[in-house]
């Protein structure tokens, strides 16, 4: 039995299975199909207070059954990804608009930003484990703001996790803040344009990592090398990249990292001219673009991501539905699931059997 439900996040009946996307006013993906609507899973989307459309799913896995399920001996593990609390939220995002809106006073630009980054390395230091699970990091619907937050967060958990010193931490985090100031200086109609950009807009666009190189080189509370972070975030390893076409480390560590979460957050989020793509599907696209990063930053990357959060369901082409039990992660798109009729516990990135297996939905 489906049901569909135009309301809020506490009008999702407990136990239900989505159907569908579920997107906030904007577009942002707040959640993807095929999620279980447990306690904590409604508590987790309980930041977003606007309405939503959705479609719901009982058959085979009512409420009642769903009781019986969560009180056997395999339970999804707690998804412990890195999670922002709601006044720190509205921090971010009031901080962020007033800083935005005066670019000429770099000095209270650079100091707010890393009042920004300080907080949150000071998260990321208290989390239960370094994971990444974007719905729960989002900081509002302003795509300039989550976008920066996003960034500045994941590349100080890539960082933490590859052993950076915190003092590289703390810069990479403010650099992922900055990474995209420079679009401040592009103009709006080619920022918001609900098309794809002719060459000469495009390359107005490429533009945007110098404009913020320039705005930022004066001040005494950026180093260089978070300056060479904006300024090359767009360069690629095979040399593919803008706007200096540098190749491996000419690139620079800061920058290396930054690129790698800019582009998994920018394929993730539902914008004018895009629709967003799922976490597995963006990390798929990214697979076949790994001769543009540094493969050991990916792997770090790939290792602290969550495609498939744990209790989440997801369809096998066995044609079985399954609960994502926990997380395998050296393969983020092969965690260890149990299926939810025959009960059967499968670990999608070991299990002989399963090696043809994998998540379709």
């Amino acid at each position: 039995m489906t049901k569909e439900i135009y309301g809020y996040i506490y009008d999702l009946p407990m136990g239900c299975i989505t159907e569908s996307d579920i997107y906030t006013s904007t577009g942002a993906l707040l959640c993807p199909k095929m999620t279980i609507m447990d306690k904590g899973m409604i508590e987790s989307l309980s930041h977003y207070r606007g309405k939503i459309h959705a479609v719901v799913s009982f058959e085979g896995f009512d409420e009642e059954e769903y009781e019986e399920e969560v009180d056997d001996e395999f339970l999804p593990e707690e998804d412990a990804s890195l999670v922002f609390e709601e006044t720190f939220k509205q921090f971010v995002a009031e901080s962020l608009h007033t800083l935005y809106s005066n670019l000429e006073d770099t000095d209270s630009l650079i100091s707010g930003v890393s009042e920004i980054g300080h907080k949150v390395c000071e998260i990321i230091d208290d989390a239960k484990e370094l994971s990444i699970n974007l719905s729960k990091l989002k900081v509002c619907d302003e795509y300039t703001y989550k976008h920066s937050v996003d960034v500045g967060t994941m590349a100080a958990i890539v960082a933490k996790t590859l052993g950076e010193s915190k003092e590289f931490i703390r810069d990479i985090a403010v650099a992922g803040l900055l990474h995209d100031i420079g679009k401040e200086r592009i103009p709006t109609e080619i920022i918001n344009k609900p098309a794809k950009l002719t060459s000469e807009e495009f390359m107005t666009m490429k533009k945007h990592p110098v404009h913020g190189y320039h705005i930022l080189m004066d001040s005494k509370n950026i180093t260089e090398e978070m300056r060479k972070g904006i300024l090359n975030h767009h360069e690629n390893i095979d040399g593919s990249g803008y706007p200096r076409g540098l190749k491996g480390d000419e690139i620079g560590k800061m920058a290396q990292i930054i690129s790698i979460v800019d582009v998994y957050d920018a394929l993730v989020t539902e914008r004018s001219y895009k629709a967003a793509k799922t976490p597995a599907q963006a990390i798929e696209i990214m697979f076949t673009m790994s001769n543009k990063f540094n493969m050991e930053y990916f792997k770090a990357f790939l290792s602290v991501v969550n495609v498939y959060p744990n209790g989440s369901t997801v369809n096998l082409s066995t044609g079985d539905k399954a609960i994502v039990l926990s997380q395998n992660r050296a393969y983020p798109l092969r965690p260890i699931v149990k299926t939810l009729i025959e009960k059967k516990i499968i670990d999608l990135a070991t299990n002989h059997s399963y090696l043809a297996t994998v998540i379709t939905a």
